[in-house]
């Protein structure tokens, strides 16, 4: 299979119009329009994980967030894995959706390094919810994508900041700031495809924001 790092216009535009037609927190349409648009962010998101020591023996074990989500109801109480398995408590959804839409070419289980950048960005996504305190709701959606934005510098993520306010802004012009205040967020902090999930999971969730600089 050979791996693309364009980006796809016409599959991007194709999710765009149905994400606007139906439903902009519909997780199908979601994943197609970041399979379209991310691709150019993959290498930067692998070689900034390599810039640390922690990062690069990470990337080298190849680390599958999705092999802890069994153990988050059985972390510590205040633990972000435990906070996150309270909102999420079924960390298997996304997987599941995954595996459904890519049953014809698995694209997303292929055994390359930016291709593993992809699956830890869909398997640590409730846990960066968990992380920013935004709510799975389409606003608290939209401040999780431009956090995600500023630390992986993905356009899925951007152009879905960029429909929600389109949809929302004339009614809640205040959304345009918060979209702006998370991403400012995003930047400041520690970059989180970086640390070791395991670990993490077990940290206590106000020590975590703390130590990751995830400023309230």
């Amino acid at each position: 299979m050979k791996l693309e790092y364009k980006i796809n216009y016409t599959r991007a535009y194709n999710a765009v119009k149905k994400l606007l037609r139906e439903n902009l927190a519909n997780t199908i349409f979601i994943f197609e329009l970041v399979r379209a648009l991310n691709p150019p962010s993959l290498r930067w998101c692998y070689n900034k994980i390599l810039e640390t020591k922690s990062g690069a023996e990470i990337a080298y074990n190849s680390e599958e967030v999705s092999e802890y989500f069994s153990t988050l109801s059985e972390r510590p109480e205040g633990s972000v894995g435990k906070e996150c398995h309270k909102i999420f408590p079924d960390q298997e959804y996304l997987l599941k959706l995954s595996r459904r839409m890519n049953r014809k070419d698995n694209w997303i289980n292929t055994k390359h390094p930016h291709i593993w950048i992809m699956r830890r960005n869909r398997d640590t996504h409730d846990s960066w919810h968990t992380l920013t305190g935004y709510p799975p709701t389409v606003i608290g959606e939209m401040c999780l994508a431009a956090f995600t934005f500023a630390q992986t510098r993905g356009l899925g993520w951007l152009m879905i900041c960029l429909l929600v306010i389109y949809k929302y802004g004339r009614q809640q012009p205040e959304i345009i700031s918060m979209a702006r205040h998370a991403y400012l967020r995003g930047k400041n902090a520690k970059f989180l495809l970086a640390e070791n999930y395991d670990d993490l999971f077990s940290e206590d969730l106000e020590s975590a924001r703390k130590r990751l600089n995830i400023l309230p």
